[in-house]
This record gives structure tokens, C-alpha cells and sequence, in this order.
């Protein structure tokens, strides 16, 4: 068998495992969506500064080896406080986790990396699942306002793609069922294996995540 149908092999049996088959739904419910001015008296921690610990999703699904992990999956909170957001993922009511949940202000770690979350079908054995405090309805306009926590998503992106040797590159649909390795959003993922989310969102800026990412990326590798 060639090292590509060893690879095709071994992707369709991940895709066939339980942590992959589910549609798992990160949403956060109303009572945990925060306000729109959460926060707004806060500094804003730096881009480097840890994730806090405070809080520790209840949804998982084993653990992995870190050599397994291909991708960056980004998603948003339907919520307007990564706080609120990563105090929902405790709660035993939550069908959904991640490893990471951020704002404009802070940074929380709500999964080990080594832990497979229940983010995005297909995605999840291979990812690093990281989420945007944000709605997926917003405009692009909206977004921008919020440009310093997408700001803070492509640096901790870039930090795991250096870290687990992922290449700064947008996937297609047909590269991501490839196995190929990059970064995604839980939309992608939906296109590429099924389900019913779109987050996050037509109008969030990935191209501009992604143009910050590949320069946060470059400054770490130095």
C-alpha cells in the first residue's frame, strides 16, 4: 500500500470514529451570552500574555498524541464575552468544547491540547479548536470593530501552527476531506463532512485572521 493510500486509509477510519460523527454544538445559550459591555472597563491583556486556566470544558473525548493535531479550527461563541463563553463549557447542559476562548480583553484555555474536544465534525482528533467571541451574523463592519480579538486569535493560531508544524494556508473543502494539513473554520468543516453549523459567520474577516496570522507566525520563527 503507497504512503497516500496508507494516509486516505487511516483518515477514513478517524472520520468513522464516535468523537468525529457528531454535530456538535458549541452555542452558547442566551443566559451565557454576556452583555455587549462585558469587559469594556478591563485592560486588554497582551497578545502573548497565557490563557487563564479558570475555567475547564466538561465535553471530551479522549486524549491524542500532539503529533496527530493538522489543524486550526476557528469558530465563534455566539456570545458577547469569551469569560461567559468558557464558563458555559463547564457546564454539564454544554454539547460543545474547545481549547481555547477569547475576546478583545483575555485569553482562556479551556482544554489541554492534548485533549480531543467536541468542536466541529470531522475535525476534531486533528484540531485545535479555537473560539472568537463574536456572532456569526455579524458584517464585516461589526467584526473589525472587534479587530483586537481577532488580532488575538491569529496570534494564538499562529502559536500553534509553529508549535505543531501546521502551514499558515486557508483549506478548501476538498483539501481538508484530503487530510491535508491548515486552517479551517467550523463552516468548512460542516461543507467538507456535514452538519448544521456556518460560524463563523460569510462576513468574518478570515482573510485578514489569516494575513495576521502568517505575520505573527513569521515573527516567532525568528
Amino acid at each position: 500500500m503507497s504512503t497516500s493510500e496508507e494516509t486516505e486509509a487511516d483518515l477514513e477510519a478517524l472520520l468513522g470514529s464516535p468523537e468525529e460523527t457528531g454535530d456538535y454544538d458549541c452555542t452558547v445559550p442566551t443566559e451565557f451570552a454576556g452583555e455587549p459591555t462585558d469587559d469594556l472597563e478591563r485592560p486588554a491583556q497582551p497578545l502573548d500574555a497565557a490563557c487563564s486556566q479558570q475555567y475547564a470544558a466538561v465535553r471530551r473525548s479522549g486524549t491524542r498524541s500532539l503529533s496527530r493535531i493538522g489543524l486550526i479550527v476557528i469558530h465563534c461563541t455566539q456570545s458577547h464575552s469569551a469569560r461567559s463563553s468558557a464558563q458555559w463549557f463547564e457546564n454539564t447542559r454544554a454539547q460543545g468544547s474547545a481549547h481555547l476562548v477569547l475576546d478583545e480583553f483575555e485569553c482562556f484555555r479551556t482544554l489541554d491540547s492534548s485533549v480531543i474536544p467536541w468542536g466541529a465534525k470531522g475535525a476534531n482528533t486533528r484540531g485545535f479548536h479555537i473560539e472568537i467571541a463574536g456572532w456569526a451574523e455579524w458584517s464585516r463592519q461589526d467584526w473589525m470593530k472587534h479587530s483586537q480579538a481577532l488580532r488575538r486569535a491569529a496570534y494564538k493560531a499562529a502559536v500553534h501552527a509553529v508549535k505543531f508544524g501546521i502551514p499558515i494556508r486557508l483549506l478548501t473543502a476538498e483539501q481538508l476531506r484530503a487530510g491535508k494539513k491548515g486552517i479551517v473554520t467550523h463552516a468548512l468543516c460542516t461543507k467538507a463532512f456535514g452538519g448544521s453549523h456556518s460560524d463563523p459567520g460569510r462576513n468574518c474577516p478570515t482573510e485578514q485572521i489569516m494575513a495576521w496570522t502568517k505575520g505573527y507566525a513569521e515573527e516567532l520563527s525568528r
